[in-house]
């Protein structure tokens, strides 16, 4: 044995198992001059190894050598996904339209809008979604003006059914903004592709509606999957928005708001305490990773939301109008009868907490606080309460589920249009977004038919 015998069995495999395997062609194997030392003889001398152990180290080495290249070769061949390389055109010519070839691989059914923003949204997401969807078919944007550019390209394809919003509450909402923008801009678009959302968000309120679960690449994949068969219907949820338009705003903000919800007053207040902590820490990288989270509305309440609703500082006096031909009020003491307002009449004066609007059933986290909403196609669920937070404590789990009632602190309503008018300014937020603080806010609910949610329970 010798290091030239050792480099012989790496330049050829076949040809050393041979010689451990054949005597005789082992002593023609070692007479060559060209595996001996420089003296003629083996540098290390006479081997005392035992015979077996010489043909066991032989054949490792050549197993580990044809191991190594067999990985290289699986490597290489992993790089190019099997879908891809199964579906190209065959043809008479080694020439291949790759362009041809790659629009006939992707799907074209679904679009996918990431926010590189959200909370769910990181490279490992954008790749693992982009190999569903398709490369043509994602876009991942960084800003407003990406996605709106993003959404022109989406609706102006007729082949383009959904669009998928990875994103949270806030992230929908916006795009259903563009939606109506370049559908007011383009006079031929007649209607809007339907929107799909995952749960990539922090509340993930419309999730809790259509029924997108955690594992969100399985949600997308059911999606492409269902709609690869051309014969396939959309499966679909017809949603109403709140027009929001508010007076107090800061100049930049948009005139009018399309949202599924919206609130005044302690809901606000607490979103606003949070911005106030994520401002407060985002110079630090450890504690940007601590709070800038579900967690850090709970420490915001802690230290800032509690302690100024202990001072009563989160009521306000309040006057909500109905501006619609009819509106109703759900009594809890006659088993959430529903009487009926009519239009100029004034629903509810005085005291409050909070004031929140919303078309869909959930706040962020499950949270069913519009109980009423979709009860009735055409209107949104009006909540108003002045209910002490100790009481609110004590009643969480009731809260949360949707079913407590109190007719003296808690009042419902169902409503297509009121105009909602403070004694102060104060905090007001959509889809989880603060937006400042207004003194004059009115509710519109919108029902055009073009707000269309994908039923992952259907």
């Amino acid at each position: 044995w010798n290091a030239s015998c050792a480099m012989a069995a790496v330049s050829s495999p076949s040809a050393f198992v041979t010689w451990v395997a054949v005597p005789s062609a082992r002593q023609d194997f070692g007479r060559s001059s060209a595996w001996k030392g420089s003296q003629g003889a083996s540098s290390w001398g006479t081997s005392a190894w035992p015979k077996t152990l010489q043909r066991f180290v032989a054949l490792a080495t050549v197993a580990a050598v044809g191991s190594r290249k067999w990985r290289q070769r699986k490597v290489q061949a992993t790089r190019v996904p099997r879908h891809e390389t199964a579906t190209w055109p065959v043809n008479d010519s080694c020439e291949v339209d790759y362009e041809e070839a790659l629009s006939n691989i992707q799907q074209r059914s679904v679009a996918l809008i990431l926010n590189r923003n959200a909370k769910g949204v990181n490279k490992k997401v954008e790749k693992k979604l982009m190999g569903i969807v398709g490369p043509l078919r994602t876009f991942v944007c960084c800003c407003e003006e990406d996605a709106e550019h993003a959404l022109k390209k989406v609706m102006g394809d007729s082949e383009c059914k959904v669009v998928v919003c990875g994103g949270g509450d806030g992230t929908v909402t916006s795009l259903l903004n563009f939606m109506a923008k370049v559908r007011a801009e383009n006079e031929n678009l007649k209607s809007s592709p339907t929107m799909c959302v995952l749960r990539l968000g922090t509340g993930n309120a419309l999730a809790y509606l259509t029924g997108a679960q955690k594992n969100f690449a399985k949600d997308l994949q059911s999606l492409v999957d269902h709609l690869s068969d051309e014969k396939e219907k959309v499966p679909e949820i017809p949603t109403s928005t709140i027009n929001l338009s508010a007076e107090g705003l800061p100049a930049d903000t948009a005139e009018n708001t399309h949202c599924f919800f919206a609130g005044l007053g302690y809901d606000a207040r607490m979103l606003q305490d949070y911005m106030w902590l994520r401002d407060k820490t985002k110079e630090n990288r450890f504690l940007t990773k601590m709070f800038h989270n579900p967690l850090g509305y709970l420490v915001a309440l802690a230290l800032r939301t509690l302690p100024a609703t202990m001072r009563g500082e989160h009521v306000f006096h309040v006057k909500v109008t109905n501006l619609a031909d009819e509106a109703f009020a759900m009594d809890s003491r006659r088993g959430d009868w529903a009487i009926q307002y009519h239009k100029d009449q004034v629903i509810y004066e005085g005291k409050t907490g909070i004031v929140s609007a919303g078309t869909v059933p959930f706040y962020g986290g499950g949270f069913r606080l519009f109980p009423f909403a979709g009860m009735r196609p055409g209107f949104a669920h009006i909540r108003l309460s002045h209910i002490h937070p100790a009481v609110a404590t004590f009643n969480i789990r009731p809260l949360w589920q949707g079913t407590y009632r109190n007719h003296k602190h808690i009042h419902d309503f169902l409503v297509k249009d009121v105009m909602v008018e403070v004694d102060r300014p104060t905090p007001l937020h959509h889809s989880g977004d603060f937006m400042g603080t207004a003194s004059k806010v009115r509710f519109q609910v919108t029902s055009d038919g073009q707000t269309r949610l994908v039923d992952f329970f259907d």
